[in-house]
């Protein structure tokens, strides 16, 4: 056992470096899971978590119920929930057939050719707008890109399938400064170690469209409607705050 954790250790630390970002941090989830991060970014406390989902209850009480894991962000910054930041969110309702993501990447790719727009289908939120959405078939994550233009916050969401569902993880920046983050967000979803009891295995089943056509689009759209309020909502008190 110490030498199968010695190796997996050296694997990290070796794909952090070819992927140009340093981690020096590892956060092992209890539900299986392994994260890296740089060495400069600090968890969000899990009551600070609970008092976010509190917040949103009351500002949509009519919304799905929705309650985030773990939370990181960028150490310095005077109030939890300062860009940038991520948020992730375990899903484990059962599991999801990836030609779903694949139809959901070729709705987007057909926009252009007369089909609905995809934000239309996601977001619910007036003035956000969804951008590039790509499923990645190798790591069976799907990455949607995304923008909130009235609170000038621009953010990418990967989506990565487990074997009991999947975990989403919702990355947030400033627009100004989203360039500058993407390489990181997108190092530190693909630097993701799931434990065997968790890996995604695909099935010849998952592109059958009977199969296939389960509630995922309403549990894409409640998550990602979820993440963009929890984000107006901290924007707004961050504001109140700086005001008082």
């Amino acid at each position: 056992m110490k030498r199968i954790f010695i190796i997996i250790s050296v694997v990290f630390v070796l794909t952090g470096i070819a992927s140009g970002t340093e981690f020096t941090q590892r956060f092992n989830a209890k539900e299986g899971f392994t994260l890296k991060l740089p060495h400069n970014w600090v968890r969000i406390p899990g009551e600070v978590l609970d008092e976010h989902s509190r917040k949103l209850q009351l500002t949509a009480p009519d919304a799905e119920k929705s309650a985030y894991d773990y939370g990181f962000q960028l150490s310095g910054a005077e109030h939890w929930f300062a860009c940038p930041y991520i948020l992730i969110w375990l899903n484990k309702s059962g599991r999801i057939p990836e030609g779903k993501m694949k139809k959901l990447s070729k709705e987007n790719r057909s926009v252009e050719e007369g089909s609905k727009p995809i934000e239309e289908k996601i977001s619910g939120i007036l003035n956000t707008e969804v951008g590039e959405i790509l499923y990645d078939s190798n790591d069976h994550i799907l990455w949607m890109t995304f923008l909130a233009d009235a609170e000038k916050i621009k953010g990418l969401i990967a989506t990565k399938l487990t074997r009991k569902g999947c975990i989403q993880i919702v990355c947030y920046a400033e627009d100004k400064d989203f360039s500058e983050y993407r390489k990181l967000f997108e190092d530190i979803v693909n630097n993701i170690y799931l434990s065997k009891d968790m890996e995604y295995k695909p099935r010849i089943t998952d592109s059958i469209p009977i199969i296939s056509q389960i509630n995922f689009d309403k549990l894409l759209s409640h998550v990602f409607t979820s993440a963009l309020l929890i984000g107006a909502i901290w924007l707004l008190l961050s504001r109140i705050k700086k005001k008082a």
